[in-house]
């Protein structure tokens, strides 16, 4: 066995076994069941709420009621920065890559854990909003690192959860450095025109320009770029996907089939796919899914943290239907169209995959498509990262005066995206397939999880407590208030004039 193999083989012990071993992929889909459980499953009967509340208001005027007022950014804009934080390279490359090692059975269980991580990030959005730190300029900042020292350190004096909030800020930190856009930038840019190694790492080079020009903005300019880029390109990603999925119906069905049949039944080899247990497409599934919707991770709570909203809940709200988003619709179309074309037997995974399932209906612009998506995309969730490592870096220097936690944040800025750039280079020169790098992100991201589920589990009585009193106080008389409106508008209409 070459060396390569040897390395490969280590990740995939490590991934599966050690880290998103298939007990802590149960626990983990345990965890989303008891949140749930707790909240009387408020992701399925509060859904319209959670829809008219989040992409509702975009279609109707203002209210003037007390949400996003004093913010820095809005609620929409927190939303488009966190789905573009986890909307690029976990929904299109990392979902054909869990398909080729798990087979079409992992989007099922990607399925499974999002319906139930809906209420999992809403969850964590609630704690960062009711333990963030507010700074006399104004501005708050919240993450799991801050609710873990608030209410478990300071508040029932555990002293032994300073070492959560240690493992949990170390290990983000690590997965941003460790962010793979530059190099689904280089494959896809490869795949797409055919260009020379050096032409491809120069358009990685050229994206880290691009990124620098949007971080050195700081967070409104990271913001900004969100609500501009992620409702049009996902809105085009879809469409594209869609024509592929539906332009052979025969073969859609197949593939609906096969993802019900292989969630509960192991797949045989089949081409460049080397065959897997159920287990294994459980196991596979779920660890798509956070790093995906990065429900659980305790990344996007940091960005819906920076929002004043009248109570915790509301933002929690656009936490949900981030997943919902995320994983239900946009994943969904990446798996189908990986499943129904058959790109996904190759093994290989990638966003190669997709480029191929979309070639193999618009032709060589398929890929031209691709490199698009993957660009913008990418810059979202890249840009959207540094909107997190902000805070994590300012809860380290939590203590220290403004002046002083500036100069760290302007350092990560300045050298941030150098780092990611580095660390694809190394992948693209060693020839490393999209599999092993997305197996490696499966090791980095399983972590914090395992922090973020124990945070959850014991603040779990605050957090049902919480939503309890936002339905009490604030959506039931909400809903009244609409019903009693419409009635009074059907009845006026109706009265001669």
């Amino acid at each position: 066995m070459g060396l390569a193999k040897q390395v490969e083989a280590l990740l995939e012990y490590v991934a599966w076994t050690v880290i998103w071993n298939k007990y802590f992929a149960i626990i983990f889909l345990v965890l989303g069941l008891y949140l749930s459980i707790g909240t009387r499953f408020f992701q399925f009967r509060r859904f319209g709420d959670i829809f008219y509340n989040t992409m509702g208001t975009l279609f109707r005027k203002k209210s003037g009621d007390a949400t996003d007022k004093g913010s820095r950014i809005s609620s929409f804009g927190a939303f488009a920065t966190a789905l573009g934080g986890t909307v690029g390279n976990g929904n299109i490359a990392g979902v054909a890559s869990a398909i080729a090692i798990g087979g079409p059975g992992a989007l099922f269980w990607m399925w499974m854990a999002a319906l139930l991580a809906m209420v999992t990030k809403m969850s964590e959005i609630v704690l960062a909003q009711t333990y963030k730190q507010r700074y006399e300029d104004g501005s708050s900042y919240g993450s799991a690192a801050f609710y873990i020292q608030k209410a478990l350190v300071e508040g029932r004096g555990w002293k032994w959860c300073k070492a959560l909030s240690f493992i949990f800020t170390v290990t983000m930190i690590g997965s941003f450095y460790f962010a793979p856009g530059p190099y689904t930038i280089v494959e896809a840019v490869q795949s797409a025109f055919k260009l020379s190694g050096g032409t491809a790492i120069a358009c990685a080079i050229s994206y880290t320009a691009i990124c620098y020009v949007i971080v050195l903005g700081g967070i409104p300019r990271i913001v900004k770029f969100a609500e501009l880029a992620v409702p049009g390109m996902v809105v085009l990603y879809l469409a594209a996907g869609l024509f592929v999925i539906l332009k052979d119906i025969p073969a859609t069905l197949d593939a609906f089939r096969a993802i019900f049949v292989y969630a509960f039944k192991p797949h045989a080899a089949i081409g460049g796919f080397a065959g897997v247990t159920v287990m294994r497409a459980v196991q596979i599934g779920v660890a798509r899914s956070v790093y995906s919707n990065e429900a659980g991770w305790g990344s996007s709570p940091i960005i819906h943290a920076s929002v004043d909203v009248d109570h915790p809940a509301r933002q929690g709200l656009w936490g949900a239907f981030e997943v919902f988003m995320d994983t239900i619709i946009v994943c969904s179309i990446s798996g189908l169209m990986v499943i129904v074309t058959g790109a996904w037997e190759t093994g290989r995974g990638g966003a190669g995959s997709i480029g191929e399932a979309l070639s193999s209906v618009f032709g060589p612009f398929g890929g031209v498509a691709l490199a698009f998506f993957l660009v913008i995309f990418s810059l979202t969730t890249t840009t959207g990262w540094f909107s997190y490592l902000e805070s994590l870096i300012v809860y380290c220097v939590s203590k220290k005066t403004k002046e002083e936690r500036m100069k760290y944040v302007k350092f990560v800025r300045y050298t941030g995206p150098l780092v990611p750039l580095c660390v694809s280079m190394f992948f693209f020169y060693h020839g490393t397939v999209p599999s092993t790098v997305f197996m490696m992100l499966d090791i980095q991201s399983g972590i914090p999880v395992y922090v973020n589920v124990i945070a959850l589990t014991l603040l779990s009585p605050i957090i049902f407590k919480k939503i309890r009193e936002f339905e009490t106080n604030y959506l039931d008389p909400e809903k009244a208030a609409r019903k009693a409106a419409k009635m009074s508008k059907a009845k006026t209409g109706s009265d001669p004039v």
